[in-house]
């Protein structure tokens, strides 16, 4: 059976390579005077990670950027400490498509909004988020540096310290000494 999987993920990313030679969005560099809109996407399997990404959400408020999250479980159901919450949309395995492509029309819908930027909080690689944020028209890509991922604007090496809240507090560091 891990034959046939390997074979539909193989597929996925093959579909995801066509889809990205396809795809003209306009790149622009921003800080969190000059984005007006913001989306995150996250590993919504860790109740921790979810506290902290609310956390960096409420901080991107403050600089009155409109801040959208959507999150992803791997898993077969979503977990009941991220569902129904505000402003957070969660998807699972049973939302993905045959070849593992997000067909959730939250996580569609969410994928085709230009965001000023776009943050990806997640730890590890997850095909159906990188499938989002490499879609995504959004201007600016920010998160961790990753070799399978070379589809963000702006990554952030954190090898030495590989937690969320690291990546967080590098990215808020980072990206408000960037000038446009």
């Amino acid at each position: 059976m891990k034959i046939f999987a390997k074979i539909r993920s193989s597929q996925g990313e093959k579909r995801l390579a066509k889809k990205l030679k396809a795809l003209v969005r306009q790149k622009q560099t921003h800080n969190f005077n000059t984005a007006k809109s913001a989306g995150i996407i996250f590993d919504a399997g860790n109740p921790d990670d979810f506290m902290k990404v609310r956390e960096f959400s409420k901080y991107l408020s403050g600089f009155d950027i409109e801040c959208s999250i959507l999150g992803y479980a791997n898993a077969d159901i979503v977990p009941t400490d991220v569902l129904f919450r505000d402003n957070v949309t969660v998807f699972c395995n049973k939302d993905l498509d045959f070849f593992f492509r997000p067909a959730n029309p939250d996580a569609l819908g969410f994928m085709a909004k230009k965001f000023d930027m776009l943050f990806e909080f997640s730890l590890k690689d997850y095909f159906p988020l990188r499938y989002i944020s490499s879609l995504s028209p959004s201007a600016f890509k920010v998160g961790k540096y990753s070799e399978n991922n070379l589809n963000l604007d702006f990554m952030i090496d954190i090898h030495s310290q590989p937690s969320l809240e690291f990546l967080i507090e590098q990215i808020k560091t980072y990206i408000s000494i960037l000038k446009n």
